[in-house]
């Protein structure tokens, strides 16, 4: 995914979704009396753009959803106010079920505020992580203007825009902090500020303020931009690798695949990756995306190409990746390429996108409101066109406590430099393989099977306009089955009368898939 992203460190901290927004759609815009008739036109330019950049518009399951949110909104326009009428328009792009199909709160033109306190979803419920007025760190937030968090969290669902409903979680942290976004959302209370409830049976009034005084909050999340365990700033750092303490394992971090503003370039610090394991100082590397999502996928294959062509790497338990509700973009199609090529180890949470995404923003302006609204515009499939997966599952779920912040404790790299591993992969009978060896048509790709050095594998090459490629281990799972390296996907075959085998079809996540020898 190629995003169109010049974001500064303290707006993608503020939230994720603009990894993919150009700055100059939060600032800069005037304030443009509009009437009906003017908004009007602008829902009608909005339907049209929509229709002829998001990507399969009219098959789209959301496309009929979107239509009628915009037809009601129509009908309703006389009787809202400029800001309800945009949110609606949020809404209704949210039938789209996409993050990059939206309205930031943050424009000039509608002069937002939102409440000073940085809030996370914990395990064990919504804390205050950091906040203009200090007394609130590590206060837990029940509820909000008289409903509890669940409440709330229900109320703001259909203005969360996003794939899956993990980085809604993840966009709630912001957008329910937005006076305006909560009263649109229909709960009731006073302009400019929210009351909380908070543990220990009390309450504060907090008044919302400029977007400033949020961007300023540090929510601390462990080893985010700042390495823990040698106590290594690297803040503002697109990308930065540093050795666990002790031992011969490589600890990489992406946030963006953009080139740093100073230092190596992408390019480079693959070859710096590159160079760890060719000299045997990396003998496993984690591979942290928990923060980001943004950048080029056309900058990936270096990368992908080298974890999976390392004898060292490629081995279970010596390529982790961390991933979170916030993983998505550029980030999760590295993922997800991962899982396809290597025996990577996946811990953390479900990620905020599945394997097939959309993306490259375009921007377009209203022309009366002149209210900006972001588009994606092109699928980028890391899967087949079938998989219809909005989240990519870890292998080990770790959760992540208030008592895990407020001690410093990280469960994600505790878990990974505890794992070892210990999946055998069964010798493979080779006259299975050499029978079964050879080209195959599968869903108009070509998937080649292979027995060379004693492995037998499957492999499928990528195509333009398309991350979408794997090369997988097969052994014997069962009498007619074949496991594969990629979880999930298995080689089913049978026994002919004369003693020959014949391949039956790939089963890849539950969907049964022809394979015809070409």
């Amino acid at each position: 995914m190629l995003d169109l992203t010049v974001m500064n460190k303290t707006i993608i901290q503020f939230v994720t979704i603009c990894f993919i927004i150009p700055i100059s759609i939060c600032w800069g815009q005037q304030t443009i009396p509009v009437d009906r008739k003017a908004w009007l036109e602008d829902l009608e330019f909005l339907e049209h753009s929509v229709s002829k950049i998001f990507p399969d518009f009219e098959s789209h399951q959301g496309s009929g959803l979107f239509l009628q949110e915009l037809s009601d909104l129509r009908a309703d326009v006389p009787t809202l106010s400029p800001k309800e009428i945009v949110f609606r328009i949020q809404k209704a792009m949210g039938a789209l079920g996409d993050e990059g199909c939206s309205i930031l709160p943050f424009q000039e033109v509608l002069e937002t505020t939102i409440l000073p306190i940085s809030l996370y979803s914990f395990e064990d419920g919504w804390y205050i992580c950091d906040a203009k007025d200090k007394a609130l760190v590590g206060q837990r937030v029940l509820g909000m203007d008289g409903r509890s968090m669940g409440e709330v969290y229900d109320m703001m669902k259909p203005y969360l825009n996003a794939d899956n409903v993990h980085y809604q979680e993840r966009l709630f942290a912001v957008y329910g902090i937005v006076p305006d976004m909560l009263r649109s959302s229909g709960l009731e209370g006073a302009d400019t500020a929210v009351q909380l409830q908070i543990a220990g049976d009390r309450e504060i009034l907090l008044e919302a303020g400029p977007l400033s005084e949020y961007t300023s909050l540090d929510r601390k999340l462990p080893n985010d931009g700042h390495f823990q365990l040698n106590q290594k700033n690297h803040a503002n750092e697109n990308y930065w690798l540093e050795y666990i303490p002790n031992s011969e394992t490589m600890y990489v971090q992406l946030q963006q695949i953009s080139n740093n503003e100073e230092g190596p370039s992408f390019k480079k610090f693959v070859g710096l990756v590159a160079d760890g394991i060719s000299t045997g100082k990396a003998k496993k590397i984690i591979l942290d995306v928990r923060y980001g999502g943004g950048g080029n996928g056309f900058k990936l294959k270096p990368l992908t190409d080298l974890l999976r062509d390392s004898e060292q790497i490629n081995q279970d338990g010596n390529l982790v990746i961390l991933t979170s509700k916030a993983t998505k973009g550029t980030l999760l199609e590295l993922v997800s390429l991962l899982t396809l090529n290597t025996q990577a180890v996946v811990i953390g949470e479900p990620t905020g996108e599945g394997p097939n995404t959309v993306g490259d923003v375009r921007v377009v302006q209203m022309p009366n409101s002149k209210i900006k609204v972001s588009l994606t515009s092109i699928f980028w499939p890391t899967s087949w066109e079938i998989d219809k997966r909005s989240t990519l599952e870890p292998h080990v779920e770790v959760t992540f406590t208030i008592g895990d912040y407020l001690n410093g404790e990280d469960p994600w790299l505790n878990a990974a430099t505890a794992y070892v591993g210990s999946r055998q992969l069964a010798v493979m009978d080779t006259a299975i393989a050499e029978q079964l060896s050879g080209t195959y048509d599968v869903h108009d790709r070509k998937v080649k099977l292979s027995w060379e050095d004693n492995q037998f594998t499957m492999q499928m090459g990528r195509r333009i306009k398309s991350f979408f490629e794997f090369k997988a281990k097969l052994f014997p799972k069962s009498e007619g089955v074949l496991a594969s390296t990629i979880e999930g996907v298995d080689l089913h075959y049978k026994r002919l009368d004369s003693g020959q085998v014949a391949l039956l079809y790939l089963d890849w996540k539950g969907t049964k898939m022809d394979m015809n020898r070409k």
